[in-house]
C-alpha cells in the first residue's frame, strides 16, 4: 500500500481521536445535573443543593449538614446532515440516543466544611452516520467519553466566603470505526495507484477498528462570594488534563471489485493468469498480514482536554425568585496538534493539524420557587464554536449554537426531591468537507465539500436525597 493510502487512514483515526458528539462546543458536555440544566446551565454563583456544585462550582457544596445523594441521566436524541453541493444528497445522522450519566454524593460535616464525590463526563463523544456516507473515510462509528471521578472538599472560612477545591481522576475511553480508501493504494508491480487506473475516489478497501484508553490526574477549584441575600458572585477554575492513550488497530478486508481479464496488473505480474478476472480483495490480502500497512498494531497518542474558567452572578429580586449569568471560557486553541504514533512501521507517524480556537459561552437563566415544594426554572444560552472552517468534518460538525432549556424540581417529600429539565439546542448550519487533505498538503476551506446541519433536544432527570 502507498503511504498516501496508510496517512489517510492516520488522519481519519487521529481525528476521531479529538472529536465529539455535537452538542457541546468542541467535544465538551455541561448537562450534569437537571437542576442547573433547566436554569440554561446557570449555577457558578447560585449552585443547585442536589451535588452538581462539584461541577458548577466546588465552593457550592458547602453549608448543608448531613448527606445529601443524587443521581440522574440525560439523555439526547441528536439530529442532522450532510447536504453535498454537488448532488444535492443529504445524509442523516444514524445517532440513538446517547445517555450521560451523572452521580454525586455529599456529606456537610457542619455549617463550615463539607465534603463529596462526584462522577461526571465533562468531555465526550458519539457521532454515528451510514456506512454508505461519503465520510465514512473519516469515521462514521465513534466514541469517545472522559469519566471524571472527583473528590471534593468545601470550606466557609467566613459568612460571605467558600471555598472548594477537587481533585479529578480522569478514566478515557475510545472506539473508532472507519474506512481505509482503495483508490489511494499503490498498483502492485506498477508505479500508479489504482485511483490512476480507474478504480473510483473513496472506495472501500478495509474497514478499520479502533480502539484505546488512558487516565489523568487534573484539579477543579472554586470560590463563591455571598455579600447579602440577593447578590453573590462566583467563579470556578478546572484545569487541562492530557491523556495519554494506549490502543490497537484492527483492519478487515473490505475490497469486492473484480478487474476484467487482459487488465494492467495481471499483464505486468507474470505470477496472475491474464485470461482470468481478478478480484481485487485477493490481491489486497498480503497487506493485511504482519509487514503489510494494513496489518494489526498498537497506537499511541496524547490529548489534551482544555482547562476552562466560569464565573457568574445571582441576583435575588425577591425572595423567591433567582436570576443568574455566567460566562464560561474554553481553552480550546491547545488543541492544535494531535500526533500519532503508530507500532506498525509500514503505517507512518502523523502530526494532524487542528487549530481548534477559544470557545465563549454566555447563560442566562432564572429559578423561582413558587412553593415550598415547586421550583420553575428556565435558560438560554449561546456558544461560540471551537472547530475553524478548514477542520468542520464528520466527526465534529459543529457550529455556533443557541440553546433554551425548560426545568421544574418538585419535592417528593422532605428528603427527597426530583428535578427534571429539557433543552433544545439548534446549531448554525456549517460548510464542511467528507475527505482529508492528501499527505504533505495542508487542510483549508478549499476541500469543504457541503453543508452540515444540526439539532438537538435533551432531557434531564436528577433524583436527590437529604438525610
Amino acid at each position: 500500500m502507498s503511504r498516501t493510502a496508510a496517512t489517510t487512514t492516520v488522519l481519519a483515526i487521529a481525528l476521531t481521536l479529538g472529536a465529539a458528539e455535537a452538542r457541546a462546543q468542541g467535544f465538551q458536555v455541561n448537562e450534569h445535573g437537571s437542576c442547573q440544566m433547566g436554569r440554561g446551565g446557570t449555577g457558578v454563583a447560585a449552585p443547585c443543593r442536589d451535588g452538581s456544585a462539584m461541577f458548577g462550582n466546588p465552593a457550592g457544596i458547602v453549608g448543608d449538614l448531613g448527606w445529601t445523594i443524587s443521581a440522574g441521566v440525560t439523555v439526547i436524541d441528536a439530529h442532522g446532515g450532510f447536504t453535498e453541493d454537488l448532488t444535492g444528497a443529504n445524509t442523516k445522522l444514524a445517532n440513538d440516543p446517547i445517555l450521560v450519566p451523572h452521580g454525586y454524593v455529599v456529606y456537610g460535616i457542619s455549617d463550615k466544611v463539607a465534603a463529596g464525590l462526584g462522577v461526571f463526563v465533562p468531555y465526550g463523544l458519539g457521532t454515528v452516520w451510514p456506512v454508505t456516507f461519503a465520510g465514512r473515510f473519516s469515521g462514521y462509528d465513534n466514541d469517545l467519553r472522559s469519566i471524571y471521578v472527583q473528590p471534593t472538599l468545601a470550606i466557609k472560612p467566613h459568612p460571605m466566603l467558600s471555598i472548594g477545591a477537587g481533585f479529578d481522576f480522569v478514566i478515557s475511553e475510545l472506539t473508532l470505526t472507519q474506512r481505509v480508501d482503495l483508490s489511494e493504494f499503490d498498483v502492485p508491480g506498477q508505479p500508479i495507484t489504482f485511483g490512476q487506473l480507474g478504480i473510483p475516489f473513496h472506495t472501500d478497501a478495509a474497514n478499520a477498528l479502533l480502539k484505546g484508553d488512558g487516565t489523568a490526574f487534573g484539579g477543579h477549584f472554586g470560590i463563591l462570594f455571598e455579600p447579602s441575600e440577593k447578590f453573590s458572585i462566583g467563579a470556578r477554575y478546572m484545569t487541562r488534563v492530557t491523556i495519554d492513550y494506549d490502543g490497537t488497530v484492527v483492519f478487515d478486508p473490505a475490497a469486492s471489485l473484480v478487474l476484467p481479464p487482459g487488465n494492467p496488473i495481471a499483464l505486468a505480474n507474470p505470477t496472475i493468469d491474464p485470461t482470468l478476472p481478478l478480484p481485487l480483495r485477493a490481491l489486497l490480502a498480503p497487506q493485511f498480514l504482519p509487514g503489510g500497512a494494513l496489518a494489526d498494531g498498537g497506537v499511541e497518542t496524547a490529548i489534551t482536554m482544555p482547562d476552562q474558567i466560569s464565573a457568574g452572578i445571582a441576583i435575588k429580586p425577591v425572595a423567591d425568585f433567582t436570576f443568574m449569568v455566567d460566562y464560561q471560557w474554553v481553552h480550546w486553541s491547545l488543541f492544535d496538534t494531535l500526533p500519532l504514533d503508530f507500532t506498525n512501521e509500514e503505517t507512518p507517524d502523523r502530526v494532524v493539524i487542528e487549530d481548534y480556537e477559544n470557545t465563549h459561552a454566555v447563560r442566562v437563566g432564572f429559578d423561582w420557587a413558587t412553593s415550598d415544594r415547586l421550583s420553575l426554572r428556565s435558560g438560554y444560552i449561546y456558544h461560540t464554536a471551537a472547530a475553524p472552517p478548514q477542520t468542520v468534518t464528520p466527526l465534529l460538525p459543529e457550529g455556533k449554537r443557541s440553546e433554551i432549556t425548560f426545568g421544574l424540581g418538585y419535592a417528593l417529600s422532605d428528603a427527597l426531591r426530583a428535578d427534571v429539565a429539557y433543552q433544545y439546542i439548534r446549531q448554525q448550519d456549517r460548510r464542511g468537507r467528507v475527505r482529508e487533505a492528501p499527505a504533505g498538503q495542508p487542510t483549508t476551506i478549499d476541500l469543504n465539500s457541503g453543508l452540515y446541519d444540526f439539532f438537538a433536544h435533551l432531557v434531564g432527570v436528577t433524583l436527590t436525597a437529604r438525610f
